[in-house]
């Protein structure tokens, strides 16, 4: 009996330490460590804009619920980008669900700008798809995007503009 409990009080231990990793330690969110009882990451979108405030959100899958969590930018240079925080905020699960549905049924040509232009000012945007097994993919673009990403743009704004409302009834 003694054991089981003690097993028990290990486990919350360790659930607890990894929350309150991601929420006191900067994290790379390419990183797959999550917290305990978070679920999977399905989604992630990063937004840079060069004169105002960087988001970072992440959609995670935790069996058939879906939850969205901010976390703070603090290191916004590519390919070092550094977040800390990690805590679920309230968002309809369905729309989440709906959210990331649209993304995976979408298909669009993955060729990005070669147009031979560089820029200094302005806004970097990345999308993440993260799957199984390791698979993913990221779309990441500045400012103007590529004409046949127009479809994937208009969901990452939609879902943007969404969760800002979030944080802002906070």
């Amino acid at each position: 009996m003694g054991n089981r409990h003690a097993r028990e009080h290990s486990k919350q231990q360790d659930r607890e330490a990894s929350w309150d990793r991601l929420r006191s330690t900067p994290w790379q969110p390419f990183e797959t460590r999550r917290a305990f009882d978070s679920g999977k990451p399905r989604v992630q979108i990063i937004r840079i804009p060069t004169f105002s405030k960087p988001v970072f959100w992440e959609l995670c899958q935790r069996d058939s619920k879906w939850v969205l969590y901010p976390a703070t930018i603090v290191e916004r240079s590519w390919p070092n980008l550094t977040v800390q925080g990690y805590e679920p905020v309230e968002f309809a699960s369905e729309r989440l669900n709906s959210h990331f549905d649209r993304l995976v049924s979408m298909s669009l040509p993955i060729t990005p700008f070669l147009n031979n232009m560089t820029g200094a000012d302005g806004t970097v945007t990345q999308l993440a798809l993260l799957g199984d097994l390791w698979s993913h993919v990221r779309y990441q673009w500045w400012s103007e995007h590529p004409p046949g990403w127009s479809p994937l743009v208009q969901i990452a704004d939609e879902m943007l503009s969404a969760f800002g409302e979030t944080t802002a009834a906070d």
